[in-house]
């Protein structure tokens, strides 16, 4: 709270009885930051392929929010609302396209988006002893938009 104080140019106290506690400062940031990735990545259910593409590019270039989203899960054991509502559309987007025959259907749609978000984000969760062994960086993006595509493929 003081970096987010001196940098604001604010006192902790004004910053306290506008947003309440850390816990809700942190919540609403996490919140913003996911419907703002959201709105900048758009899911097209048919073509998974694409959305992981656009949504490793995006995080390439906002890795503040990566790492949020990473930090959240670890910190936050319980939902926040606004992340939950740009989940639950790209789910039901998942789930007309699955019924359209677009996208594979034996995984259920919510498990389906968990994988595909963890496919983008795959390198930064690896271990370091995993990371360790990397020689030469390959593809990143080609190889998760690669995994992606095996992974959505319907009839698979």
């Amino acid at each position: 709270m003081d970096r987010i104080a001196e940098q604001a140019a604010a006192n902790k106290r004004s910053i306290y009885m506008h947003f309440g506690a850390k816990e809700e400062l942190f919540d609403r940031v996490v919140g913003d930051c996911m419907a703002e990735l959201a709105q900048a990545v758009a899911v097209d259910a048919s073509d998974l392929p694409r959305y992981a593409s656009a949504l490793f590019d995006r995080l390439e270039e906002r890795p503040h929010v990566r790492r949020l989203y990473l930090w959240a899960g670890l910190e936050r054991q319980q939902p926040v609302d606004a992340e939950v509502e740009e989940y639950r559309r790209n789910v039901t987007a998942i789930e007309q396209a699955q019924q359209a025959g677009e996208v594979r259907a034996d995984i259920p749609a919510v498990d389906l988006l968990a994988m595909v978000v963890a496919l983008v984000i795959s390198w930064d969760t690896a271990s370091w002893s995993l990371k360790a062994l990397e020689t030469e960086p390959g593809d990143r993006k080609a190889a998760v938009v690669a995994a992606v595509e095996g992974l959505v493929r319907a009839g698979s």
